[in-house]
């Protein structure tokens, strides 16, 4: 079998749009990567007929979309800021999910068979080896996580809200504050952690390792971490949990056990999904732009479509937008 327009873009480190432009004669591709490619087509003996060019030339018009599960209302708003941006743009949105336990990375077909032009994935630790192939065909942004220095990121500041929100619980006079974890791989979870840690530290306190237990962002594990906060020797004052999902999963554990909430213990989240203003208490915590990070990936890339694999290479921004402090009446505030 001869070699293929993946395997020169394989090998020349570029998309295979790129490629496309190459053999199609088009403009917009640097000189050097215009050499790059063309050597290595000679060096695979590839030769261009009318069906490989057919097959170089097409477009799918597809931006393919990667998130852990599609039953959580945080991805609710990350879908719509994609989707908004990359239907007014003319493409099409193709939704995959990826479990965060599965080893199974399906999505990975999407690209191997040419079902989209660029791939936004959100949320997910992706293997470094997959990051690589997919570079090499299609331009790859990430959402609230943190690939290879190449690979364009939006992210929203976990470090500043979770200071943020760990001070508002200071100054309501809570010591004994306890953190709700996510998953370990993920960015946000680890800077969301460190800015508890870091602002208790910066009030003489620290963060026992018996208050902090493990979730993992999923509905149930809240419930689960919280039974165990409450039977732990010594009960928190207040729980942080590092999303909402598993802040409202702790609320009815506390109330199940007889606890008020936040008469007895505060509990506090993060992502300010609309599911925490009519919840009971209503919930305080962090707001992050969830919408505006799915627009931010989708603009980066359609902005990356335009551009050959050697200036995606310099652009490679890191876009870390702003978070809030959003007081409702779980923390004990009347709000």
């Amino acid at each position: 079998m001869g070699a293929t327009i993946f395997d020169v873009a394989k090998r020349a480190g570029v998309s295979i749009g790129t490629v496309s432009r190459v053999i199609n004669n088009r403009d917009r591709v640097h000189p050097e990567t215009r050499e790059r490619i063309l050597q290595a087509m000679r060096d695979l003996n590839f030769h261009a007929n009318a069906s490989a060019q057919a097959l170089a030339s097409q477009q799918t018009d597809t931006v393919g979309l990667v998130i852990p599960q599609v039953n959580d209302s945080f991805f609710f708003g990350l879908v719509r800021g994609v989707e908004d941006t990359v239907t007014a743009a003319g493409y099409s949105l193709l939704i995959v999910s990826q479990p965060p336990q599965s080893a199974n990375h399906h999505y990975m077909r999407l690209f191997q068979r040419g079902h989209v032009d660029a791939m936004i994935i959100a949320a997910i630790e992706v293997p470094r080896a997959n990051v690589a192939d997919m570079a090499t065909r299609v331009p790859i942004i990430f959402i609230q996580q943190e690939g290879p220095k190449n690979v364009p990121a939006v992210l929203a500041d976990n470090y500043g809200g979770a200071c943020e929100m760990t001070q508002h619980l200071l100054e309501h006079g809570y010591r004994r504050i306890a953190y709700i974890t996510g998953t370990d791989n993920t960015p946000d979870n680890r800077h969301r952690l460190r800015g508890v840690r870091d602002t208790l530290a910066a009030h003489g306190l620290s963060l026992p390792d018996h208050f902090v237990v493990r979730g993992d962002f999923l509905r149930g594990s809240g419930h689960a971490a919280m039974r165990a906060l409450l039977d732990s020797v010594e009960r928190p004052e207040a729980v942080f949990a590092a999303n909402d999902q598993m802040a409202a999963d702790a609320i009815l554990a506390a109330q199940e056990a007889g606890l008020s909430v936040p008469g007895d213990i505060a509990i506090t989240g993060f992502d300010d999904v609309p599911m925490a203003s009519y919840m009971s208490p209503t919930l305080t915590t962090v707001h992050q732009p969830i919408y505006d990070q799915g627009a931010y990936a989708a603009r980066l890339a359609l902005d990356s479509l335009k551009a050959d694999q050697e200036r995606r290479t310099v652009m490679a921004p890191r876009i870390t937008l702003p978070t809030r402090l959003v007081v409702r009446r779980s923390c004990g505030c009347e709000g």
